[in-house]
């Protein structure tokens, strides 16, 4: 410290580093402000971590650590053989969906994770569909199937208030419950957590069943 006294002209050039200093801080934060504005989730990191992404625009492995900061449910992603497209999202638990529509990494790293989230939803959209027409624990992630129940309950549940068929509806319900509970999953951890997932929806279902039968102002 006491060297730097000694160099000529400092005390009237630390202001003007100073100001320059707080120019650029000022330049990096409306630059920051612009990039979270095109991509609201960006919101959800620091700083620091969102220079390293767009310092790593078109390098989605990298930024492939910073996924779980911006989406909930992704762990990772899977690749293209050129590694440069992004062709299906991973769960910690290792499940994976595989998109409709490949996404790639380009030097505008905020649009092509708009794409990304676009085709995450397209994705889900479509699978949610075809479970509804065709239920199946193996083919369908597990936000599909607890999604698809719940929608095919409401459903069930509607028409059975209507037609005061209640009773037939809550047997439904506890056999497909025994149908879950009995179903073997050694080995096979995404489709224990789907059926527990499954199940615990399935015991709300029959609950809130049970329910309007027992009180039909509340239906």
């Amino acid at each position: 410290v006491m060297s730097l006294t000694l160099v000529p002209g400092l005390k009237e050039q630390l202001p003007m580093m100073l100001d320059q200093l707080e120019r650029c801080q000022k330049a990096l934060s409306e630059f920051l402000e612009q990039k979270r504005a095109a991509f609201p989730r960006f919101y959800f990191i620091g700083d620091d971590d969102l220079l390293e992404i767009l310092g790593q625009a078109r390098n989605p492995i990298v930024i492939q650590a910073h996924l779980k900061k911006l989406f909930a449910a992704i762990n990772k992603v899977g690749f293209g053989a050129d590694m440069k497209t992004i062709t299906a999202i991973k769960s910690q638990q290792g499940e994976t969906v595989e998109l409709l529509k490949a996404v790639t990494a380009t030097d505008a790293v905020e649009n092509w994770l708009s794409d990304l989230a676009t085709q995450m939803k397209a994705t889900l959209a479509e699978m949610l569909h075809s479970c509804l027409a065709k239920f199946d624990l193996r083919m369908w992630p597990s936000q599909i199937l607890t999604l698809s129940e719940n929608l095919s309950f409401s459903q069930q549940c509607e028409q059975a208030i209507a037609q005061g068929s209640l009773d037939n509806l809550i047997s439904s319900l506890n056999q497909r419950l025994e149908q879950y509970v009995s179903i073997p999953t050694t080995g096979d951890i995404v489709l224990s957590l789907k059926l527990k997932s499954l199940i615990f929806d399935l015991i709300h279902s029959i609950e809130v069943a049970q329910g309007c039968k027992a009180d039909p102002q509340a239906g």
